[in-house]
C-alpha cells in the first residue's frame, strides 16, 4: 500500500508539472501590443532562461497583425545576454524573438533551487523627432511550459507603456519527488550493507567472500545513481554533503567490517 501511494504521488506530480502560472492582463486592442512569451529551455547550469517573443494585436490592431509589421516599431527586452532590442520595419515579416534571460538562482541548492528575474518589456516606436517612445504593451505567456519545471509570470505595469515582467522558474514536484525517491534508495544500499557485514562480524552468518563482490558493485553503483538524479546537480552541492559523502563512507565501512570477519576467521 506504500509502494502503491508513493508511486500515485510521483505520477500525479508528474502530471501536473510544467505548467505556466500567469498573472497578467490587458487588452490587446488598439495601439496595445501584446508580447506573446514562449518558455524554451532553462539552463540551470549557466541561469539562462531562453524564451520566444512575438509581438501581437487584436483585429483593430495598427501595428501588427501578427504576421507583417503594419508600421515601423520594436521591441525592447531588459535582463538578457545578447542584444536587447529587435526592429521591425513597414511590411516587415514579425519573426519570433530568441533571447536568454540572466536569472538569479543557485543550482547547489538542487532540487529547491529557485530562479528569478525582472525584466522590462515594451514595444517601441519613433516619433516625429525620432525619439522611441512605448506603445501600450502587456505580456501573454503561452501555456505550454518546460518539463521538469514549474514557471510563473507575473506583469506589473510601469506606467508609459512600460511592463515589468516578474519571471520565478523552480523544479517541479515530481522532479523534488523523484530526487528523493532515489536518495533514499541510495541510503538503503549502505544500510544493507552494514547489516550484512556486521551480522557476518559477530559469527551469526558464515562468510561468504562472494560477498565482498556484492559490495563492491554497491559502492561503484553510487556514482552512477549519483548522476542519474533530474537536473545533473553539480559535484558540491548540498546532496553530497549531507547524503552521497555519507553513503560512501557507510559502503566502504563495510567493506572494511566484512573484511575484518573474514580475516577472524583464519585460514580453511
Amino acid at each position: 500500500m506504500l509502494f502503491a501511494a508513493l508511486y500515485a504521488t510521483v505520477v500525479g506530480l508528474y502530471a501536473g508539472s510544467g505548467d505556466v502560472v500567469a498573472s497578467t492582463g490587458g487588452e490587446t486592442s488598439g495601439d496595445t501590443v501584446a508580447l506573446s512569451l514562449t518558455p524554451e529551455k532553462m539552463d540551470a547550469t549557466t541561469n539562462r532562461f531562453t524564451v520566444s517573443i512575438v509581438p501581437t494585436q487584436g483585429e483593430d490592431g495598427t501595428v501588427t497583425n501578427g504576421l507583417v509589421a503594419l508600421r515601423p516599431f520594436g521591441v525592447l527586452v531588459s535582463a538578457v545576454a545578447g542584444s536587447t532590442a529587435t526592429e521591425y520595419g513597414d511590411g516587415d515579416l514579425i519573426s519570433p524573438i530568441q533571447t536568454s534571460l540572466v536569472m538569479d538562482g543557485e543550482i547547489e541548492n538542487w532540487p529547491f533551487d529557485r530562479y528569478a528575474v525582472r525584466s522590462i518589456m515594451t514595444a517601441l516606436e519613433d516619433d516625429a523627432n525620432g525619439d522611441s517612445m512605448p506603445l501600450p504593451t502587456t505580456v501573454q505567456p503561452a501555456k505550454r511550459g518546460i518539463p521538469g519545471w514549474d514557471i510563473a509570470v507575473t506583469e506589473t505595469p510601469l506606467g508609459e507603456g512600460l511592463v515589468a515582467v516578474d519571471i520565478t522558474v523552480a523544479r517541479s514536484g515530481s522532479t523534488i519527488a523523484f530526487g528523493i525517491v532515489l536518495l533514499t534508495l541510495m541510503v538503503i544500499i549502505p544500510a544493507l550493507v552494514l547489516v550484512v557485514a556486521i551480522v557476518v562480524l559477530r559469527g551469526r552468518r558464515k562468510v561468504e567472500v562472494t560477498t565482498l563482490g556484492w559490495m563492491g558493485a554497491m559502492l561503484f553503483a553510487t556514482i552512477p545513481l549519483r548522476n542519474f538524479l533530474p537536473g545533473s546537480p553539480p559535484i558540491g552541492s548540498w546532496i553530497d554533503y549531507l547524503i552521497v559523502l555519507w553513503v560512501l563512507a557507510a559502503l566502504v565501512a563495510g567493506l572494511v567490517i566484512f573484511v575484518v570477519a573474514w580475516l577472524r576467521r583464519g585460514p580453511v
